[in-house]
């Protein structure tokens, strides 16, 4: 799941059309796969069942291990493979509030630099996927669930 994360950030970030329309397919190919994934581990690992809470549990830590996989990828990228990105993003962010007249002072500046510096704007990846997940096992949990039937034999040594 790390992989395909780090994957779906690297065709996200450039600004080939075709790239961010090969990344909006990767979030549906993460979606399949944390799904298969999990009712694999249902019916391999479980048994046959598991309940809405461990289904949505084992979905959040998923997302948390994929994130902080993807996060060191994206560390890579923005500290040593493409320096300038988080500087460019600053500076059309600058221009973009200019344009909106939004009042700006020193410390909304130096919030925002401090925001792009490579380990920070890195780590908010971390949070916005642990929401992510948390809204995408919230409803798959429900799909993936599946009780113990009380009519299976319950074997006991």
């Amino acid at each position: 799941m790390g992989a395909l994360f780090s994957v779906n950030f690297l065709l996200s970030i450039t600004k080939n059309t075709v790239f961010i329309s090969l990344s909006y397919a990767m979030v549906a190919v993460i979606i399949v796969t944390l799904y298969r994934l999990s009712i694999r581990v249902r019916d391999v690992e479980l048994e046959g069942s598991i309940s809405y809470g461990k289904a949505f549990w084992f979905i959040l830590l998923t997302f948390f291990y994929a994130a902080l996989i993807s996060t060191v990828i994206k560390y890579i990228y923005f500290q040593f493979i493409n320096p300038g990105y988080l500087e460019a993003m600053f500076q059309d962010t600058m221009k973009a509030m200019q344009m909106m007249k939004y009042p700006m002072n020193d410390a909304t500046i130096g919030q925002m630099e401090t925001m792009l510096k490579p380990v920070n704007f890195s780590l908010v990846y971390i949070w916005v996927n642990l929401l992510l997940g948390i809204i995408v096992g919230s409803i798959m949990a429900a799909f993936v669930k599946k009780e113990k039937s009380i009519f299976e034999d319950k074997q006991e040594n």
